[in-house]
């Protein structure tokens, strides 16, 4: 087996604010895998470090090294190794579902005005579910724009990426929740702030950087810290625990859906294909492509009417031409073979 590691950059359209910091472009690791008769598969890594504390270089060390206790190394490996063995046998990665899957808008921490300018034209294209980031000065004024700019119906989430202590959370939720929350994710770092603050508003809360595993999940629903868990593909470990993380989820009664941290397309495709086929009803934060600057973002259709196509393989589904990748790329990393 012949494998290759690339490091890529893709541009944002407008830099990306959130309570912990602006993305101006989206760093990943791009691992190939290419078997004795010609077969390729890819994988992505994608680490933020600004999010989960997990470096790019600390990734490529462990996918060049074959260190897979890594997590985003181990899901860039699997799922590598599941795109090339679906592309063999001409099917998609995932089981067959749902054709497309609703998607909410993301919709970054800038000034109300802008924002809620954004929020008017995702809502003409169609999107009933919205995801606004807080943990700002300004939220209220924020989040008010944003529901003014979106009307009453659309389904609106707050997402605070940890940003808040448990009482100022307390606080900063009951003053944002006259504007119709569908649910606030992670408000606090620690699954024992969620537990704490979890009675003590009316907004259903969402657990997302404090679970990264179905041994996450089982830990908050022991500890009654949320009612909905976002499982990420990417930070779970790869496609096999991310479903796990999906599966525990529903067992022990919370709501799951799917999620990135503004992936490429390669995480993009892995994660549609689970979420249709283990039927997540809750709509998905996967419509982060048309977030990128870069041909790379056109490999996959846009969403329409607020739903995402699934890609019907082989394999991921996703074609990415040569001078695509040559836009985005930083370096080509040694690999050896395996």
């Amino acid at each position: 087996m012949r494998r290759s590691l690339a490091r890529l950059s893709i541009p944002l359209r407008t830099p990306f604010v959130t309570a912990g910091g602006v993305v101006g472009a989206r760093e990943l690791l791009l691992l190939r895998l290419e078997d004795d008769e010609g077969a390729v598969g890819f994988g992505e890594a994608a680490p933020l470090e600004p999010y989960d504390g997990v470096s790019l270089d600390q990734v490529a060390v462990a996918l060049r090294t074959g260190d897979l206790s890594q997590p985003h190394a181990r899901a860039a490996e699997e799922m590598a190794r599941l795109d090339l063995e679906a592309r063999r046998e001409g099917r998609p990665l995932g089981e067959p579902g749902a054709d497309a899957i609703a998607v909410n808008r993301t919709l970054a921490a800038g000034p109300p005005d802008e924002v809620a300018g954004s929020a008017r034209e995702a809502l003409r294209e169609g999107y009933a579910c919205f995801k606004l980031k807080v943990g700002l000065p300004d939220d209220v004024e924020r989040v008010a724009a944003v529901r003014d700019a979106i009307g009453p119906w659309p389904a609106l989430r707050l997402d605070a990426n940890g940003a808040w202590s448990a009482g100022e959370a307390i606080e900063r939720i009951a003053s944002l929740e006259p504007y119709d929350l569908q649910l606030v994710e992670q408000p606090c770092a620690t699954l024992e702030e969620l537990a704490e603050v979890r009675p003590r508003v009316r907004a259903p809360i969402a657990a997302d950087e404090s679970v990264r595993s179905p041994e996450d999940v089982r830990t908050a629903a022991a500890a009654r810290a949320c009612h909905v868990v976002n499982v990420k593909l990417a930070g779970s470990g790869g496609y096999s625990a991310a479903r796990e993380a999906l599966r525990e989820a529903e067992a022990y009664g919370l709501r799951p859906f799917l999620s990135s941290t503004l992936d490429g397309p390669w995480g993009i495709a892995a994660a549609l294909q689970l979420a249709a086929s283990e039927g997540v009803a809750l709509a998905c934060g996967l419509a982060t492509l048309e977030l990128f600057d870069a041909q790379v973002a056109r490999a996959l259709p846009g969403p329409r009417g607020g739903l995402l196509p699934v890609p019907q393989g082989p394999g991921l589904g996703v074609e990415v031409h040569d001078d695509a990748l040559r836009e985005v790329l930083v370096e080509e990393l040694h690999a050896a073979d395996a």
